[in-house]
């Protein structure tokens, strides 16, 4: 029999028993337990504590829902009472409960002491039309006259010489707020708020950098762009911090809006790719702003696995399960339409924390969490909403053990997972492109990758020698080239280790010729880069997030290896392809 521990555990979705990297069955210890219900609000000194937030916990879910999701033409189950259901624009509408609605939206329904927001999803997001190409760019690392960091000004330049090359997307890292208190700090993953802009970004001129400078010295270079936004703000209205604020995010997202209209003007299909960070800062403005519908004094990460035998602590925070139901998933809503440009995507981060996140009770080790689970069938209907009204695809990132039945709610509800080369092989080698599913996208890499060329020469190698990393020896490195020549090489003699570029060459072409309905291409792999933006578990130990690219991309796609490769990609997935499943 459970004890009253578990039991109010597995009420308040706190996994004791899950599953590990090798199929293990692993127990959350009691006092881990208690210090995650503490943190949640739920006491449990005593029997009497147990059983007294057990009752309120059954209150909660028997309480009248703020709000209610469900699929498009699917049974609505409203709590019962005289109601009158309302559309967005203030029509009354009259259903049939078991029918249900057939258009998607929001819709309320009005009862004498209250109402409740009905949110009717649709069955699929918006699909991929076209068998297209795209590229990946870490925004700061674009290089522009008078400029010490690329900005959306440079991004808007850059979206508009690659659709003219035949691609169909430009895929991001977060664009989210940073603390404009700490304007020399640069984590993109790592935001103030996942509603505002990363104002660092709004296009405006600065001065000062060396051009030849292949990193950016944040510590100078965020200030310094703070200050001009400063300045330009002072010449158009009296200085007050709110007004400054509201100045500095219109900018931001006046220019992140030029930069999705130039890239459909350039004939992409789909234009940027935004990526959600999972989290935020849990002293940023965001959580503070309202804290109850954040996690407090708990932290999200990774439970122990092979790569990371002890956890990881990514000191961060997230929703609160409870403080997301107790105001009307208002905050998920908010954070979703911030984020997802009109016609274009987004790129889910950790998006198996839709389902569940691994909960670190602050001031312990990241072993000592538990997985909480999210309501993850809201959500999930949520998203396809919100994607469906802005015409947008869904990108989940996906990688690593995937929580039960995941896959499949993705695959139903259209949203696209990650295919990235590196990680498709088993133990008999790389998959053939013939493998890679119609529902994902494919990558030749991300940001915390090591870049094709990086990968061949053993770049990453030298790091995690160098950082005392562990991880892959020369030996098995020197297998593993085999073995991707094999899959890629087309029968042609294996290149040697110090020469990436047939490799790069034979790797696009190959990912190129596969299902996956849209292939992105990290900038770094395009132009040939050994180095990779960022080195995963380190901080100042490897320069990431300051790589700047080695030249304007205008002057990159005159290059004749680039062309050689944009060429490749266009031969493959040309513009007036349609995406056949």
């Amino acid at each position: 029999m459970k004890s009253l521990l578990h039991q109010l555990a597995q009420e308040a979705g706190i996994a004791r028993l899950w599953i590990d990297a090798d199929g293990e069955e692993r127990e959350v210890g009691d006092e881990s337990l208690r210090a995650i219900l503490s943190a949640l609000g739920l006491e449990t000194s005593d029997e009497a504590a147990l059983t007294q937030v057990r009752a309120t916990l059954h209150e909660r879910r028997t309480a009248r829902p703020a709000l209610i999701t469900v699929d498009c033409n699917k049974p609505i189950a409203l709590p019962d009472g005289d109601y009158t259901l309302r559309s967005e624009t203030g029509e009354v509408i009259e259903i049939d409960a078991e029918r249900g609605l057939s258009r998607p939206g929001y819709y309320h329904a009005d009862y004498e002491d209250g109402s409740i927001l009905l949110a009717v999803a649709p069955v699929r997001c918006p699909a991929i039309e076209r068998h297209g190409w795209g590229v990946t760019i870490q925004i700061p690392s674009l290089r522009g006259e008078q400029k010490d960091f690329g900005d959306f000004a440079l991004l808007t330049d850059a979206v508009t010489r690659l659709g003219a090359c035949g691609a169909d997307a430009v895929a991001l890292s977060p664009v989210h707020a940073l603390s404009l208190a700490d304007p020399g700090r640069f984590a993109p993953y790592s935001p103030s708020s996942r509603v505002a802009l990363n104002a660092l970004l709004a296009p405006i001129e600065t001065a000062g950098v060396a051009p030849s400078a292949a990193l950016i010295d944040w510590e100078r270079a965020g200030p310094a762009r703070l200050d001009a936004l400063r300045e330009a703000f002072a010449l158009t209205t009296p200085a007050d911090a709110e007004g400054f604020e509201l100045f500095a995010q219109g900018q931001a997202r006046a220019g992140l809006n030029a930069v999705q209209r130039a890239a459909r003007d350039a004939g992409m299909a789909i234009g940027i790719i935004a990526d959600l960070a999972v989290g935020v800062d849990p002293q940023g403005e965001e959580a503070c702003g309202d804290p109850g519908a954040f996690l407090q004094g708990l932290r999200i990460g990774a439970p122990p696995d092979p790569l990371g035998p002890q956890g990881q602590d990514w000191g961060l925070t997230s929703y609160s399960p409870q403080g997301l139901a107790d105001r009307g998933f208002a905050p998920f809503i908010a954070m979703l339409r911030a984020n997802l440009p009109h016609g274009g995507g987004i790129r889910i981060d950790h998006a198996f924390g839709l389902q569940r996140l691994w909960v670190i009770p602050q001031g312990r080790p990241a072993s000592e969490g538990a997985y909480l689970s999210y309501p993850f069938a809201d959500m999930l209907r949520l998203l396809k909403l919100e994607a469906w009204r802005a015409d947008a695809i869904v990108i989940a990132e996906d990688l690593g053990t995937r929580p039960p039945g995941f896959g499949e709610a993705l695959e139903e509800a259209g949203i696209y997972g990650m295919t990235v080369l590196p990680f498709t092989r088993d133990e008999r080698g790389f998959l053939k492109a013939s493998a890679y599913p119609h529902g994902a996208v494919a990558m030749s890499g991300t940001h915390d990758v090591a870049t094709i060329a990086g990968w061949w020469t053993g770049r990453d190698l030298d790091w995690n020698r160098e950082l005392e990393r562990g991880g892959e020896t020369p030996a098995e490195r020197a297998t593993a080239r085999c073995a991707l020549w094999r899959a890629i090489g087309a029968g042609a003699p294996q290149p040697g280790d110090d020469d990436p570029a047939p490799v790069i060459e034979r790797a696009l072409n190959f990912l190129a010729g596969s299902a996956a309905p849209l292939l992105l291409v990290p900038m770094e792999d395009l132009v040939g880069l050994v180095e990779q933006p960022n080195l995963p578990g380190t901080t100042v130990e490897h320069p990431n997030w300051r790589r700047r690219l080695p030249a304007p991309v205008r002057a990159l796609l005159m290059e004749p290896d680039v062309q050689r490769r944009i060429a490749c990609l266009t031969k493959a997935r040309p513009k007036n392809g349609k995406y056949q499943l």
